[in-house]
Parts: C-alpha cells; sequence; structure tokens
C-alpha cells in the first residue's frame, strides 16, 4: 500500500509538472512581439548598447577581420549559454546561432570562393524550440538569400567565430 501512494505521489508531481511546462509555453507564446522567426514567435528582445559601430562602407571595412558577399545555407548550430533559473522548472539561456554560409565573392581576407564559412550571431530558436529571442533592429539571416558581410572575430568560450551580431554588419544584397 505505501509503494501504491508513492507511486501516486510521483505520477501527481510528473503530471503536475507537465501540465505547468505546458502553461508557460502558452504564457510565453502570447508575449509574441508580433514578430516570427522560422516559424516561431519572437517572445524575447535583446537590448544591446554596442561600441564602436560602423556607419559607413569604408568603416565597415576598416573594422571587419574580412568581409564577403555570401549566401546563407542553413543552420549549423544553435548554441545556448549561461543558463539561469527564472522560475520554477523555467530556465533561460544566452542564445547563440552559427549560420553556414557559402561564400560567393571574397572582399577582403583571404576566403577562398565557393567555400563554406561559420558565421555566429547573438539571438535564434530557445531551447524549447516554441520562441525565438532576437538581438533589437538586427537583421534577420534567411536560409538562400545573398547578404554583404563585415565579421568581426571574436573568442567564445575558447573557440573562435566570426561575429556578425553588432548592427550593420550585415548588408541585405537583392537577389536577381
Amino acid at each position: 500500500m505505501k509503494k501504491v501512494r508513492i507511486f501516486i505521489l510521483i505520477f501527481i508531481i510528473i503530471v503536475f509538472s507537465l501540465l505547468f511546462s505546458k502553461t508557460v509555453d502558452i504564457i510565453n507564446s502570447k508575449k509574441c512581439y508580433g514578430e516570427y522567426y522560422r516559424g516561431v514567435p519572437v517572445t524575447g528582445n535583446i537590448n544591446v548598447s554596442w561600441t564602436n559601430i560602423p556607419q559607413n562602407y569604408d568603416e565597415k571595412l576598416e573594422l571587419a577581420d574580412c568581409a564577403f558577399l555570401g549566401k546563407v545555407k542553413n543552420i549549423k548550430e544553435t548554441l545556448y549559454r549561461n543558463g539561469i533559473w527564472v522560475k520554477p522548472f523555467v530556465k533561460n539561456y544566452d542564445v547563440y546561432t552559427i549560420y553556414e554560409v557559402e561564400v560567393l565573392e571574397n572582399i577582403k581576407g583571404n576566403n577562398e570562393i565557393n567555400s563554406i564559412i561559420e558565421i555566429i550571431q547573438m539571438g535564434g530558436i530557445n531551447k524549447n524550440k516554441k520562441s525565438a529571442t532576437l538581438i533589437n533592429d538586427a537583421i534577420r539571416l534567411v536560409d538562400n538569400e545573398i547578404y554583404k558581410f563585415f565579421p568581426e572575430k571574436i573568442e567564445f568560450e575558447g573557440e573562435f567565430y566570426l561575429d556578425v551580431s553588432k548592427p550593420n554588419l550585415i548588408e541585405i544584397v537583392k537577389n536577381n
């Protein structure tokens, strides 16, 4: 009889946890900012104060570690860092998206044409896969679209990445 009570208690806790997490997902999806990213609602905005933001083409070129015209192939992976508990059963992470980009034309540096470059950008689809958190006013990279990239090399947890999180490090190029 004691085992049955323990089983029922564990069952009730599991059911409550599942229902609570679904409720949190519903509440978060209702906080949508009216924007969608890759099919999920944007429920969080990252407000960042940047320094040294390039304002014109020459400045972008000077500050960039390399520059190239590239076509976004896909998302390679999404990194989730610095997880913190914000509510019981809810853990928020800093989100970073790594895109694979094909180099169409090299502008600065030694990127080979047709090679695949990994680009990192702050923001992306959250770990629950039901919402996204993005940088305010950043260009949202779309698969098969062409952009001019002016990335800065950063070190992130012991790895080096080409980062385009700052405003103006990406320019949209119209596809023909």
